[in-house]
C-alpha cells in the first residue's frame, strides 16, 4: 500500500468508525440515493475505499465514465475487497463476486462540488455469489477526489484520479 493510500485511509478512519453498521447520513437533497432499511432491506457491509478512477480521452475530452481500481477496507484497516471494472467487487478471502448494473446507477453530485458523484447501484443478481449472494443494492457515498480534469486531452491519453469513498452493501432480495 502506498503512503498516499495510507494517508487517505487514515483520513477516513474516524468517520468510518463512527458509522459502524449504521446507514449513511445523507443530505435531504440526496433522497434519490437513499436506501431505507426494512424487514427485507438490511445493511450488510460498510467499507472504506482508496484507489483511483481511470479516464480515457475521447475526441479531445475526458470520457464521462471511468473505470475504478480500488481496495476496500473494514473498520480495522483490513483489506476485504478489490473493486474494478464492471463495476465489480471481489472479496479477497474467498473470491465472492458481485457486479452492479452501471447504466442504471442513480447519481447525486458530491456535496463538495469537486469529487465524483455519490451513487446508488442496483446489483446484477445473476453475478452475485458467496458472501455477496444476498446483496441487492450498493451505495457509494462520502467521496473524495476521483474526477477527471477539466482540461482537454489528446488521443490515447489516460488520466488516473485518486479517490476515496465509503461503500455500503445492502441485503435486498
Amino acid at each position: 500500500m502506498t503512503a498516499r493510500n495510507l494517508y487517505l485511509l487514515g483520513l477516513l478512519a474516524v468517520p468510518m468508525a463512527a458509522q459502524s453498521l449504521d446507514p449513511p447520513v445523507l443530505p435531504a437533497a440526496a433522497k434519490a440515493i437513499e436506501v431505507e432499511p426494512s424487514a427485507s432491506v438490511k445493511l450488510k457491509y460498510v467499507f472504506v475505499a482508496v484507489g483511483k478512477q481511470i479516464y480515457q480521452c475521447e475526441n479531445g475530452a475526458w470520457a464521462k465514465s471511468s473505470t475504478p481500481e480500488a481496495t476496500l477496507y473494514d473498520m480495522n484497516s483490513n483489506l476485504k475487497i478489490r473493486h474494478g471494472a464492471g463495476p465489480s467487487w471481489t472479496m479477497v478471502s474467498d473470491n465472492s463476486t458481485i457486479k452492479a448494473i452501471g447504466p442504471t446507477a442513480v447519481h447525486f453530485a458530491s456535496p463538495d462540488g469537486v469529487s465524483i458523484d455519490w451513487l446508488k447501484l442496483s446489483v446484477d443478481k445473476a453475478s452475485r455469489n458467496g458472501a455477496f449472494g444476498d446483496v441487492g443494492t450498493i451505495q457509494r457515498v462520502y467521496t473524495g477526489g476521483g474526477k477527471a480534469p477539466a482540461m482537454a486531452c489528446t488521443a490515447n491519453q489516460v488520466y488516473e484520479s485518486a479517490y476515496s469513498a465509503h461503500y455500503y452493501f445492502w441485503i435486498a432480495n
